[in-house]
């Protein structure tokens, strides 16, 4: 593995996956839950530190996850939308690594990030390069995606409903891509599901 040591890495998954009628990150895929897939892919890595944040249905997320090689964190204000995970996924990485270079952030209803794509969004990276490594997928550039510290400060100012993209958006010209053909798809609602038992897509 590359050494991604002064790289955190972030998952979110806090949300109450309304859409859904039932935890999305509890979904079962490739005999494992959807979370549970995303911890066991970044194992392997020397990311320092990995934090999970939980929010709704913590406490069912918890039961059903291994959760000894991450740091969990409750974001109590899950419900005012994904910005605050983010806000609370950065306080909480620079608070276990004050050195820190960069942050990859996750989302735990991708099912197609693997671990080769993990590594070439680092390698890419270069840890310590002030810029922002995200994923292409069909016209859209996101996550999976590496922060520079630079950009801590405008993460911990995002607002409500609004993820790092934002960020992304507003730095076009310092960020690198990533080629994830299959990153657009990420499970919503049950036929999303059924898409991915499928294999449709």
């Amino acid at each position: 593995m590359s050494k991604s040591s002064d790289i955190g890495v972030v998952i979110l998954a806090a949300g109450s996956s309304s859409r859904l009628g039932r935890p999305k990150q509890l979904l079962g895929y490739e005999n494992k839950t959807l979370l549970q897939r995303v911890i066991d892919i970044i194992g392997p890595f020397e990311f320092n530190p990995s934090v999970v944040v939980l929010g709704a249905n913590a406490d069912q997320i918890r039961e059903a996850t291994d959760l000894a090689q991450v740091t969990a964190v409750y974001n109590e204000h899950w419900s005012e939308g994904i910005a605050s995970s983010i806000r609370l996924g950065v306080t909480e990485s620079l608070k276990l690594n004050s050195s820190l270079q960069g942050i990859l952030f996750l989302l735990s209803d991708q099912p197609y990030v693997s671990g080769e794509l993990i590594q070439e969004l680092v390698n890419t990276h270069k840890s310590g390069e002030q810029r922002i490594t995200a994923c292409r997928y069909k016209q859209n550039v996101g996550v999976p995606a590496i922060f520079g510290k630079r950009f801590f400060p405008g993460l911990q100012k995002l607002t409500g409903d609004v993820g790092a993209k934002k960020i992304i958006l507003q730095h076009r010209q310092k960020v690198e891509e990533v080629p994830f053909k299959k990153g657009f798809f990420d499970i919503d609602t049950e036929e999303d599901y059924e898409h991915l038992k499928d294999n449709e897509i």
